[in-house]
């Protein structure tokens, strides 16, 4: 298990950037071939942390040519406005809608300050759109090397999800689409607005198929696979059977019941933040039970 800065593999460096302002919470990754590609710019915040790794590990910044953004949310898009800045030869790679949210993020900055209140950094828009590039599912990007990353379509955690295959290495990236690893375990990623759990499931077997050796986290860290995925599936059965027999209690009762039986060992996010993460989860479980 991998959960500190450092090279995870000899082209594949992962980054701690201090998502939601605190450590041990969001991981980006950098992968390297001729050319080099930033898989995931976190918050707003969390450039600053990649941006120093480049210069920390001697990684040449002219030799970025890719920033892979797995979904809109703010704590996965937020830092690419800033990336761009000091990455001159880089352009971002997502999902059509997601590119829509990075040009005009003002309603989600505003959905996610009332959300979060001071952990919700709003993002800055991206004004040069000839820097924004589509992706679609199998598309494959040759960095040289040897090294390609297949982008993978993944709907569930929102319906603009994608999760990165790095081949020769046999690493996947997560993105949201896997669910919240801390301590060697997997909750549900289901936050609201957009969960829907049946294709949150079909999303996750269909990437089991690429039968990854390594896994890589947004929050947080890499594995070795392992029995990672097939537990990934199996809490999200058992929180879906959980919430099912609570559905008419409210998510606040919900949430304290998982937090309770799911979160002493949980340590991503600010300790203020944790409970309130476990009431939001329920929330958004129970909004996309039967979709």
């Amino acid at each position: 298990m991998y959960n500190e800065t450092g090279f995870i593999r000899e082209n594949i460096l992962m980054v701690d950037v201090k998502g939601w302002r605190y450590k041990h919470t969001t991981s980006s990754y950098v992968i390297i071939g001729d050319e080099i590609a930033i898989i995931e710019p976190g918050n707003k915040s969390s450039a600053k942390e990649i941006l120093n790794a480049l210069n920390e590990f001697g990684i040449d910044k002219e030799k970025v040519k890719y920033i892979f953004v797995s979904h809109r949310h703010a704590d996965h898009a937020g830092g690419s406005s800033e990336l761009i800045k000091e990455l001159k030869n880089a352009k971002i790679f997502a999902h059509e809608y997601t590119l829509k949210i990075l040009m005009d993020p003002e309603k989600l900055n505003r959905a996610t300050v009332e959300m979060y209140g001071e952990f919700g950094e709003p993002m800055d828009p991206v004004l040069d759109k000839s820097r924004l590039v589509e992706i679609h599912d199998g598309e494959e990007i040759d960095l040289g090397k040897g090294i390609k990353i297949l982008a993978i379509h993944t709907p569930g955690h929102t319906s603009d999800h994608f999760m990165f295959f790095e081949e020769r290495n046999s690493f996947l990236f997560t993105g949201d689409g896997m669910g919240l690893f801390s301590n060697g375990k997997v909750l549900p990623n289901s936050f609201p607005p957009s969960f829907k759990f049946n294709s949150y499931i079909e999303s996750i077997e269909k990437v089991r198929k690429l039968n990854p050796r390594i896994l890589g986290f947004a929050h947080f860290g890499s594995i070795e696979n392992g029995a990672i995925i097939e537990n990934a599936i199996k809490i999200t059965y058992e929180w879906k059977e959980i919430i099912e027999k609570m559905k008419e209690k409210d998510a606040e009762s919900i949430g304290n019941f998982l937090y309770e039986n799911y979160g002493m060992d949980f340590n991503l996010f600010s300790p203020d933040l944790r409970k309130y993460i476990f009431i939001i989860l329920a929330q958004g479980f129970l909004n996309g039970l039967d979709k």
